[in-house]
């Protein structure tokens, strides 16, 4: 029988050490593709080709004089294949080749200066236009009438409060003295953010109903916080979280409440944003250009608040106009720097929500505003796919990345956010479907007093309702690979929690650096909605002793480490990758790549996941080769709320969560040895305590000895109500570790090949599989 060879996945690697796009042979899916690249010291004006032949004499664009490494076409390329190449006075760099497919989406991104040509002369003019103001009011008794008693709510409750806010303290310094400076730094960074949210919920209710008293309130918010002093307490460098606080929704309350203002507190109004919008761009555009030399988490923010900064106050800011034409390729063509277009984002889903969330403040302007619609590029389906794979709205444990409680205003926000993406790109019935159900599970969630925030969406508000039909969703394969970010997902039952066992794996080419952890090869096991795998250890700040020391470092994780070191930490070279992803009617395959995660000790460290669909049962095989002269112990790590039962003579354990279980069965018959743990070293801040931050307990399993080389199988069984866990027996046999689940087998290459049941085989792993065999090789699965 001719051997199959399965589809091969290739994920991007050094994403931002070579942010380059298009990169060499590539097919952007978005027409026209942006081109950046990364110039090298010193170097500044560019000059951009891009050509139908490698000789560059075909030329289709010649763009000189470039202020930035970074351009955006106004219109679309003819399908084909191209060549760009881009240099300054100091050379020409390399070639590049790309493919512009039939099937690109085409989005026209016209210039900045058009963009305010179309938004409206006055006032408002984000996210709805004057003229649209009485339909939105008339719509209060029917087509918003839900949303409009809640808006109400909301307004009423914050017109009792004061709408004075006093100037922040400035903050204790964070090396010397981390605890003083979290307890300052925290309080200011809700309440002003409460404080300005505030007044973008009172501005609102004033565009939704006439009434007076909102807009009052809300030109006496901003104009209280804009007597703070940009260059003080609340300045970038010293405060980025207060700075944000006024820029994230001031401009659009004030875009709403802009005629309720008087002249004085307009110009005061203006002035606060004029300084803040040119603090923002120096420092995200004058110390490197974020999306090519730079990936700081918060600039993914600012951008977003100074592009809307830029649309309400440009007749008044004459520098609001250079801001927007930079901002242009990086919002509309650079952006995402954490993702590719199949959606994933590689910090995770908390701080994916964030960022994701905040990009359609930007995205729905330009729609609404400009008429251009950012909606069509693939990443936002794909975003919303993601979700629905990755994230379960029963998640007791969300996943990689800082964040995972279960808050009710995160999973409300989760909800919001899918909801809008399906409204905006017409998602099917099933993306819909899990934004409601995450909307309902939120009604059943509490959130600290400490985060207490309106979480009321203006800009769904203001949208037109959604409408789809509610098909019968089928469930046609059980895994999802998100190769661009490193995320893929085995479920079994996505629109039944009873009976899902999920899997939730990470191996990403972005890097352990900002939230993401030194976690390449590391996975979340949900057994019919209960969570009985996670990484260990819980944010308590960034950067503290417990999430430097604890959280950022692989032993955290279930992944394996090598005689107690880790994968490189702090890194963008940790790069991962999820590849030959394959699944048939018996088994679902990928792959983990970590070898430069831990290139200091390894020349390889990859991680092999089988999915058994008959067995309810993951088969994982890790995979360790040392670099030349070192030695090491392989260590297999996992962690849980839950204590492990552990039998060592038969190198087994079990985890019992309500009635979810997890028995794990590993295949090795020499000498090894179990370690067991609770709690963490050191603790977490007890200045941030969580009623969710519960005891976690953690397991090691190490076959002994410091070798070159090693491989280590272990099936892990799931069983819940409707389930029974596989009963597992293992042996070897030979140079082979074999595990027996019914009338089928599994085998893992212990180095000297495998020989069984009149097979032979030179491959890493064998299976037999209803009688079908599978051999696992560096290619993937080869079907026998």
């Amino acid at each position: 029988m001719t051997p199959v060879k399965p589809r091969l996945w290739r994920a991007i690697v050094y994403a931002h050490i070579d942010p380059r796009q298009p990169r060499d042979g590539a097919r952007p899916q978005t027409n026209p593709p942006v081109f950046a690249w990364k110039p090298q010291g010193g170097q500044e004006h560019f000059w951009l080709t891009v050509a139908r032949d490698e000789a560059l004499s075909d030329v289709v664009l010649q763009i000189e004089d470039l202020e930035d490494p970074m351009f955006l076409p106004t219109n679309a390329l003819e399908p084909g294949r191209y060549w760009w190449t881009w240099g300054s006075a100091a050379g020409q760099a390399s070639t590049f080749s790309f493919d512009v497919g039939e099937d690109a989406v085409t989005v026209e991104v016209p210039g900045a200066a058009e963009w305010l040509k179309r938004l409206p002369e006055g006032h408002p003019r984000i996210y709805v236009r004057p003229e649209q103001i009485e339909a939105i009011r008339a719509s209060r008794e029917d087509l918003r009438a839900e949303q409009w008693a809640e808006l109400k709510q909301l307004a009423d409750e914050l017109l009792a409060e004061d709408h004075e806010i006093e100037e922040p303290p400035f903050l204790p310094d964070r090396q010397t003295d981390y605890r003083a400076f979290f307890q300052v730094w925290g309080p200011i960074m809700w309440e002003s953010r409460r404080f300005v949210k505030g007044a973008e919920v009172l501005a609102l209710a004033w565009l939704a109903s006439g009434d007076e008293r909102y807009a009052r309130a809300a030109c006496e918010r901003l104009a209280s916080i804009s007597q703070w002093d940009p260059e003080g307490s609340s300045h970038i460098s010293h405060n980025d979280e207060a700075h944000m606080s006024v820029i994230w929704h001031g401009s659009k309350a004030a875009d709403w409440v802009w005629d309720q203002f008087t002249d004085e507190e307009r110009a005061r109004v203006i002035e606060q944003y004029r300084r803040r919008g040119e603090i923002t761009f120096e420092h995200m555009h004058d110390r490197g250009c974020y999306g090519v030399t730079r990936f700081d988490s918060h600039a993914g923010r600012e951008i977003v608040f100074l592009a809307l900064l830029g649309m309400v106050f440009h007749e008044h800011i004459p520098a609001a106009r250079r801001w927007l034409d930079w901002l242009r390729p990086v919002l509309c063509g650079i952006w995402p720097v954490w993702a590719g277009d199949d959606g994933a984002w590689a910090e995770g889903p908390s701080y994916g929500l964030a960022y994701v969330n905040i990009m359609t403040m930007f995205a729905t302007a330009l729609k609404r505003g400009c008429y251009v619609d950012l909606y069509r590029r693939p990443f936002w389906a794909g975003h919303a796919r993601w979700r629905r794979w990755c994230f379960p709205p029963y998640a007791e444990w969300m996943g990689f990345g800082d964040h995972s409680e279960r808050w009710r205003g995160t999973w409300l926000a989760n909800g919001q956010l899918v909801a809008r993406i399906a409204r905006e790109t017409d998602a099917p019935a099933a993306i819909h479907r899990y934004a409601e159900e995450f909307l309902a599970e939120a009604e059943t969630l509490e959130e600290p007093p400490s985060r207490s925030i309106p979480r009321f969406s203006a800009q769904d508000y203001l949208a037109e309702p959604a409408q789809y039909e509610a098909a019968a969703v089928e469930q046609e394969r059980a895994s999802r690979i998100f190769p661009a970010a490193g995320w893929a997902a085995v479920r079994t039952m996505l629109e039944d929690r009873s009976r899902d066992i999920a899997l939730i794996f990470r191996s990403s080419p972005f890097g352990a650096i900002s939230h993401s952890h030194a976690n390449n090869n590391d996975f979340v096991i949900h057994v019919a909605g209960k969570c009985m795998a996670m990484p260990a250890g819980y944010y308590d700040g960034y950067a503290s002793n417990h999430h430097a020391n604890y959280v950022w470092h692989t032993k955290s994780h279930n992944c394996v480490t090598l005689s107690d070191a880790g994968q490189l930490m702090r890194s963008h070279e940790s790069v991962g990758a999820i590849e030959n992803g394959f699944e048939d009617d018996r088994i679902v395959y990928m792959r983990g790549t970590a070898d430069a995660s831990y290139a200091q000790r390894a020349r390889r460290c990859r991680r092999h996941v089988v999915y058994l669909k008959d067995h309810g049962a993951f088969f994982m095989v890790d995979e360790f080769v040392a670099q030349p002269g070192i030695v090491s112990a392989l260590e297999w790590n996992i962690h849980s709320w839950n204590e492990f039962q552990v039998d060592e003579q038969a190198r087994t354990f079990t985890l019992r969560r309500d009635g979810s279980r997890l028995e794990a069965s590993f295949l090795y018959h020499q000498n090894a040895f179990f370690v067991l743990d609770e709690g963490w070293e050191p603790k977490p801040n007890p200045d941030k305590p969580s009623d969710q931050w519960y005891n976690q307990y953690h397991l090691r399993f190490v076959p002994a000895g410091l070798v070159e080389s090693r491989n280590l199988g272990v099936v892990l069984a799931a069983g819940h109500e409707g389930l029974e866990p596989a009963e597992v027996q293992t042996e070897r046999i030979g140079n082979a570790e074999i595990a027996r689940i019914d009338d089928d087998l599994l085998a893992v290459n212990m180095g000297s090949g495998i020989a069984v049941e009149d097979i032979t085989s030179e491959a890493l792993a064998l299976m037999i599989l209803g009688g079908q065999s599978y051999e696992i090789t560096d290619d993937g699965v080869v079907v026998l």
